[in-house]
């Protein structure tokens, strides 16, 4: 029992770690100018911005992985035409952590090694304790300051008093705020929790965005906000009445796509150890089970790690 709490967390937290990741590739402007609008104003946004996650990647330590944070590291073009590098650090599920602000030293060390530029660390907190508010880290010896780094701290907890204004904000990211605290006002409260992410996502249709504002922003609805399984039937049912009163199928659309990337995840875990241990007859006898069951040759191909003639060869 305790093994299966474990991953279903771990999953959990994957997932709004990935839903934090959607959410900043697509919104990250409007982040910006929700919560750091002094540095917003300083940026030229009419040109374009680069992520570079995959850079970002290759500085982190061992140490570093497996937290729960989410990392974006942004080059950006100043109003003045230079270029400057933005390290955006979200502590999901946040805690108060004695490391944290080594732990945001030891990154900025790496990037501006890398990148010989000053790098703005700004940081993202979604913890509820309002008295733990980390924003510079200070090493000295003998009395003396060795160094002194500073960083942009922002807490969601913050916004708990304009609950009802974040819902109707034109930022989508006041959305995203509603959701956390929607999350952590009704712990204990399923029933409430209920009621809060369904006016949460009907607001949604209600402010005439985008098909794929709609889609990522859902996403960080729904695994900001989980509820007990009887309760997400219910939840799903209301959204259906409500996508057919508002004549949309954006919900129902991401429910099927996310069934199917279910199944591939699923796939590939209950394969990958058989696989690392050179069982290609055990892939194909699964595979040959799997296209009995009609499931689609790409998912079968990208869980088992077949070729397609492989497959082909089993489905005569």
């Amino acid at each position: 029992m305790t093994t299966i709490t474990i991953q279903k967390n771990k999953q959990v937290r994957s997932e709004n770690d990935s839903a934090w990741k959607d959410f900043l590739d697509v919104y990250f402007k409007e982040c910006m100018e929700f919560l750091y609008n002094d540095l917003y104003l300083m940026i030229d946004w009419s040109k374009p911005y680069e992520m570079l996650d995959s850079e970002l990647q290759a500085i982190t330590s061992e140490k570093m992985q497996g937290k729960k944070f989410v990392d974006k590291l942004i080059r950006v073009k100043t109003k003045d035409n230079k270029a400057q590098i933005l390290f955006f650090h979200v502590e999901v599920q946040g805690k108060k952590e004695e490391e944290f602000e080594e732990r945001l030293f030891h990154y900025y060390c790496r990037l501006y090694d890398k990148y010989k530029l000053p790098i703005l660390t700004l940081a993202i907190l979604t913890d509820d304790d309002l008295k733990w508010r980390p924003s510079c880290y200070n090493f000295s010896l003998w009395n003396h300051n060795i160094i002194i780094f500073n960083f942009f701290t922002k807490k969601l907890i913050d916004f708990k008093d304009r609950v009802q204004d974040l819902f109707f904000h034109k930022n989508p990211f006041g959305i995203v705020i509603a959701c956390h605290l929607a999350a952590l006002e009704t712990r204990g409260k399923p029933k409430a929790r209920l009621e809060k992410k369904f006016s949460i996502t009907k607001e949604l249709y209600h402010k005439g965005l985008s098909r794929d504002a709609i889609i990522t922003l859902f996403k960080m609805i729904d695994w900001s906000i989980i509820l007990p399984k009887e309760l997400e039937l219910e939840y799903k049912a209301k959204i259906h009445r409500l996508e057919e009163e508002e004549k949309m199928s954006y919900i129902t659309s991401i429910e099927r796509l996310s069934e199917e990337e279910g199944l591939q995840r699923g796939l590939q875990q209950g394969l990958q150890q058989g696989l690392q241990q050179g069982e290609h007859r055990k892939a194909l006898a699964i595979a040959k089970s799997l296209l009995k069951q009609k499931i689609p040759l790409p998912v079968i191909k990208s869980a088992t790690g077949l070729s397609e003639q492989e497959l082909m060869l089993e489905d005569a």
